[in-house]
């Protein structure tokens, strides 16, 4: 009656396949070139280049929620909205999917390692994109996508092919250091009493492949006021953001002193296979992630 689902979403056949097809193939990744970034220090800063202005809205305009959808779609190209952004992928077989990442380093994009790493045959995806900040389909800047030149994937799922995975996390390196023009979001890895302690003060944000309902995945969708409810074995958080397949590797924000932060990262999710309704999200634990970078950089 439930089942568990990785939250990447398939484009097969759709508009994704020939852009991604013109790509370069990342065959190969030791993510040697990634863990070089990370060894000066294992939490990155966040940053807003100059000029790039500041909104706490995600929304150019002020709609409102529409039935019980808390999602609102992410219009606005300033930051912290404008380091968030699809990643594009194909498989062995050229089907097309999407993602979510966040620039944490000009050229470093954080997301899930289920949409890098096929979970069924333990290979890498092929033609990785990265489009920040993508709105209806349009990038501020048409030459803003880049391609994935190196990867670190928390695993390859030879251990557990099952969601929620612990180390469903990943790290893509651009050709393009895209977080000097649409900034970067730092991270804090921040212990379970203080994140269930503070219902309703966090935002999730990711391009879902039924949001929004007229261009499913074109726009991101940001639900605020969400909440972590607790852990899974004290491997993976538990969460009600509102979620669906593309919003993989989606963060999960909260507001620190005056700064946006990562806290979590959106990874997969248990539904009802009866009415496909959600039962619970997951996410997975930032001080997982720091704990496997320190393990991986000694």
């Amino acid at each position: 009656m439930f089942a568990f689902a990785w939250w990447s979403f398939v484009f097969s056949g759709s508009i994704l396949a020939p852009a991604i097809a013109q790509t370069s193939t990342l065959a190969s990744s030791d993510g040697q070139s990634i863990l070089a970034e990370f060894k000066a220090g294992i939490n990155p800063a966040s940053s807003i280049p100059p000029g790039l202005p500041r909104s706490d809205n995600p929304l150019e305009d002020t709609r409102g929620v529409i039935r019980g959808d808390d999602r609102v779609p992410v219009t606005s190209r300033s930051y912290p909205w404008s380091a968030i952004g699809r990643v594009e992928f194909q498989d062995e077989n050229g089907d097309g999917y999407i993602c979510t990442g966040t620039l944490v380093k000009p050229d470093i994009v954080l997301t899930n390692a289920h949409c890098v790493v096929n979970p069924d045959t333990g290979r890498l995806f092929q033609n990785i994109r990265f489009a920040p900040n993508l709105i209806d389909g349009r990038l501020k800047d048409e030459g803003g996508r880049a391609n994935a030149i190196d990867l670190l994937a928390g695993t390859d799922f030879r251990d557990r092919n099952e969601p929620p995975h612990p180390d469903d996390w990943a790290f893509l390196q651009l050709d393009k250091p895209l977080g000097e023009k649409y900034g970067t979001i730092g991270w804090q890895a921040l212990p379970l009493p203080m994140l269930i302690e503070n219902p309703e003060q966090f935002i999730m944000v990711g391009y879902s492949g039924d949001f929004p309902a007229s261009n499913p995945g074109a726009t991101a969708g940001a639900h605020e006021g969400c909440s972590i409810l607790g852990s899974v074995n004290d491997d993976v958080l538990r969460h009600n953001c509102d979620t669906e397949g593309g919003s993989s590797g989606g963060p999960i924000l909260a507001v620190i002193d005056g700064e946006y932060t990562i806290v979590a990262v959106n990874s997969s999710g248990r539904v009802n296979t009866a009415s496909g309704a959600g039962i619970v999200n997951f996410a997975t634990k930032i001080s997982r992630i720091v704990e496997q970078l320190q393990a991986k950089a000694r």
